[in-house]
């Protein structure tokens, strides 16, 4: 109880540190409680490693996607200066490839790059996918592709792309709300995955039965909501986040186009507008951990998720100054475990650091993931020893704990945890393993108590009957 109250009162210095000008703000990181949902100060997850800013005669100019390949180089489609950049992990320019080196691109919003470095840019001016070799040749362009199944009024402005290792584009298409195109190597349109629906609602369907034909005609205008950008893991799983809903807005797609991510509302609500304002996540990155990384640009906060939905950590916020942000759009990882952040309105790639205490997280929650919960409680122990009222650590310890059968060591931790449906479980367990210690010692129990109970009604109905056969009565 203790530990819970410090949490809250530290949590609501938390929210009174948002009122502060950006230039008083400190870096700080938090959790959400699981239960009752109020924020949890953590020691601080990363910190500012360095800030690209300076690349040149001609900087950036309203990007809109990063792309980090498997040799650490960076790749920024520079929108608004209609180019593609190539830069190292230290911000020095390698290359550049927009109309001076021959390729004619327009207001270019998203890139990426294969394991030979051929570049696929998302041409969104031009309405085309353009195909660059690693010295920024052009060797095709990928238009509208013909399909029976496509609407002949249909525009193509692709505004992100990635590729597969089956050799498919998947193609986010602007005001398409169908989902990922799907284009094979020949330029032949495969499909759509990754569509999403509009949610039933029982008010929308009671105002269809009263409306008029015209407030008819204004519903059937309805679209989905529409994902915002796509990643690719390690794995060969496609990511995306579908903006202006209030669940489910990190979707996981497997070869089939199923999502097998947890269903539930990821992010905060907010309403310092004054209005209810929905998380917006605009990207996604996916760490060498299976680490969730959600680039939120209403809050310009970045929240972690592990595999299984649950919230590890939250940093950022806006403002001018190191490890906050403008306009946040595109994120990525390395191989390390940085991250790197592209700011539209700064024109800036912020590189952040993870702490000792964030790497420490990520391992045990990936170990946790994977069902070694042995392994992982190691790093959840020195976890613990860094922040003990870190709720994820209590859990994964328990879980670490139900694999030995210490019930009851387990049901303390989920507690501390926070896990309702966890304690009942272990408590179940406990409760399983006392009766069967000492079930057949409370079956000779409960025979030698109903024995004597026998033996005492018995006695009793002798002594009635004396009685009776002395006194006549």
């Amino acid at each position: 109880m203790h530990k819970r109250i410090t949490a809250a009162v530290l949590g609501c210095l938390l929210l009174l540190c948002g009122g502060l000008p950006a230039y008083a703000l400190p870096q700080m990181s938090y959790t959400i409680d699981p239960m009752y949902g109020y924020k949890i100060p953590i020691p601080l997850t990363y910190s500012v490693d360095k800030v690209i800013l300076d690349i040149g005669d001609q900087g950036f100019n309203k990007p809109s996607d990063l792309f980090i390949d498997d040799k650490g180089l960076l790749y920024v489609a520079d929108t608004d200066n209609d180019r593609i950049v190539k830069l190292n992990a230290d911000g020095k320019v390698l290359g550049s490839y927009g109309k001076e080196q021959g390729v004619d691109l327009d207001k270019p919003g998203g890139i990426f790059v294969d394991q030979l470095g051929d570049m696929f840019v998302a041409d969104t001016g031009n309405g085309q996918v353009v195909h660059l070799s690693p010295e920024g040749k052009v060797i095709e362009a990928f238009v509208k592709p013909e399909s029976s199944l496509l609407s002949p009024d249909m525009e193509f402005a692709p505004d992100k792309v990635i590729l597969d290792r089956r050799g498919y584009l998947y193609v986010l298409n602007k005001n398409d709300y169908s989902g990922f195109m799907m284009l094979d190597a020949l330029n032949r349109f495969r499909g759509y995955i990754g569509a999403n629906r509009i949610p039933f609602d029982w008010k929308k369907l009671l105002v269809r039965v009263l409306a008029t034909p015209e407030q008819r005609e204004q519903l059937n205008n309805e679209v989905p909501p529409q994902n915002a950008n796509l990643t690719l893991d390690g794995k060969g799983f496609i990511y995306t986040p579908t903006v202006l809903i209030d669940t489910d807005q990190i979707k996981k797609f497997n070869a089939m186009g199923e999502n097998i991510y947890k269903k539930a509302a990821f992010g905060q609500s907010s309403i310092d507008s004054g209005t209810m304002e929905l998380p917006y996540f605009v990207d996604l990155a996916v760490d060498q951990y299976g680490v969730i990384n959600a680039l939120d640009a209403m809050s310009r906060k970045i929240y972690q998720y592990d595999q299984e939905g649950n919230l590890l950590a939250v940093f950022g916020g806006q403002g001018d100054v190191k490890s906050r942000f403008e306009y946040p759009v595109s994120i990525v990882t390395d191989k390390a475990g940085k991250i790197y952040v592209l700011d539209r309105d700064r024109n800036n790639i912020q590189i952040f650091q993870p702490t000792r205490f964030a790497d420490l997280v990520h391992r045990a929650s990936q170990l946790h993931y994977s069902g070694r919960y042995q392994e992982a409680l190691v790093p959840w122990k020195e976890v613990l020893t860094i922040d003990e009222n870190y709720p994820l650590a209590h859990r994964g310890v328990a879980k670490a704990l139900m694999k030995e059968e210490q019930w009851k060591a387990a049901m303390k931790e989920f507690k501390l945890g926070e896990d309702q449906d966890g304690y009942s479980k272990a408590f179940a367990e406990y409760r399983h393993d006392i009766m069967r210690k000492y079930l057949g010692w409370l079956i000779i129990g409960a025979a030698l108590v109903i024995y004597a109970v026998y033996l005492l009604v018995r006695g009793m109905i002798r002594i009635t009957n004396s009685v009776i056969r002395r006194y006549g009565y």
